[in-house]
């Protein structure tokens, strides 16, 4: 039997400047933020917990010209669509994980997500035995939940590879107060919600492997329901080993920093793409700098090409999957998004 674990706050939950994650404020279908892309070196802050703290995030860099669309979507429109049939939302973030879920007003429950690994390829992990509860509602700050999971472990090690999965989740919320950002932004009410699931699993040549994954998340409910700022780390190793076999971090900020200040939403002029709706080849039209390039990306929010690009350049998209993409543009200090119909 499944056991769900809750240790809640004693009185911080119903301080009245205190953020509360329930189901009112989950992100919802539609919901996308196009979030900068940051030093993966940033330091979590992870020791500074509790009521009325001040996270000093203002010294963070940004990667230049490099943004990453987080959304909200329906998981059926994903390219993992056959794979998670009961889920109801699928969070995405492009170029990186894809989280899929259900909720109630009691809770929200994982039931498995997708990354990219450069020793395994496309990595696919289904809760099908038993799925990740993540956040029981209401969750506020000195809440801590943990969970028990199972299921399966796909990929592509000298061909398809599978394995059975076992896991445990930790989630909390550890703390409300003020975020700081570059150019004297400073958020208040802000929660943060951390949450960490070891993966333990067998890989065929590799042996027993555990996949961590930690991720904070900071969230100005008042303002948006997608988090402002995400520090995710995930690493591949040996259980207990201390040299991981891979690990990678993202940092995401909604706020821009020095390097992004200039790159603002605008007009590339002459901008289009030919045809649209297209089956095999399209064909890109504006006056573009030396400098500009296009990112590419699914329904699901993965990132399937990029390249530099300039007038009347001709992509080649007859082995994209039918369905709807996003074409992100940056030239120069100019970003620009489009739609194109693969059919």
């Amino acid at each position: 039997m499944k056991k769900t674990l809750l240790i809640a706050a004693v009185s911080a939950s119903f301080l009245g400047n205190t953020q509360t994650m329930t189901q009112a404020n989950e992100p919802t279908v539609g919901l996308s933020t196009n979030m900068y892309l940051c030093d993966s070196f940033t330091v979590d802050l992870a020791g500074i917990t509790g009521t009325n703290v001040t996270w000093d995030f203002t010294g963070l860099t940004g990667i230049p010209n490099q943004t990453r669309i987080v959304a909200a979507i329906d998981p059926a429109t994903s390219s993992n669509a056959a794979d998670f049939p009961s889920s109801t939302l699928a969070l995405t973030v492009e170029s990186s994980m894809n989280s899929f879920m259900t909720s109630t007003a009691t809770e929200r429950v994982s039931q498995g997500f997708t990354f990219f690994e450069q020793s395994l390829g496309d990595v696919l992990v289904k809760f099908s035995g038993d799925p990740e509860t993540v956040v029981t509602y209401p969750f506020s700050q000195g809440d801590v939940l943990t969970d028990n999971f199972s299921g399966s472990l796909f990929f592509n090690l000298g061909g398809p590879q599978s394995s059975a999965v076992t896991g445990k989740v930790v989630a909390t919320v550890d703390g409300t107060g003020t975020l700081n950002l570059p150019f004297g932004v400073s958020l208040a009410n802000v929660l943060r919600y951390n949450i960490t699931d070891t993966s333990f699993t067998t890989v065929p040549f590799l042996n027993d492997l555990e996949i961590i994954r930690n991720q904070y998340e900071y969230y100005d409910f008042a303002n948006s329901l997608l988090p402002v700022l995400t520090i995710s780390k995930l690493t591949v190793q040996a259980p207990g080993s201390a040299q991981p076999l891979t690990e990678f971090s993202l940092v995401l900020s909604a706020n821009a920093t020095e390097e992004f200040l200039a790159i603002k939403e605008g007009v590339i002029e002459n901008l289009s793409i030919f045809p649209n709706p297209a089956e095999n080849e399209i064909t890109i039209n504006g006056d573009f700098s030396e400098d500009a390039f296009v990112s590419i990306i699914d329904a699901s929010g993965k990132l399937v090409k990029a390249q530099a690009i300039q007038n009347a350049t001709k992509i080649d998209i007859s082995d994209f999957n039918n369905g709807s993409y996003t074409l992100r543009f940056v030239d120069g200090n100019t970003a620009a998004t489009e739609v194109l119909i693969k059919q």
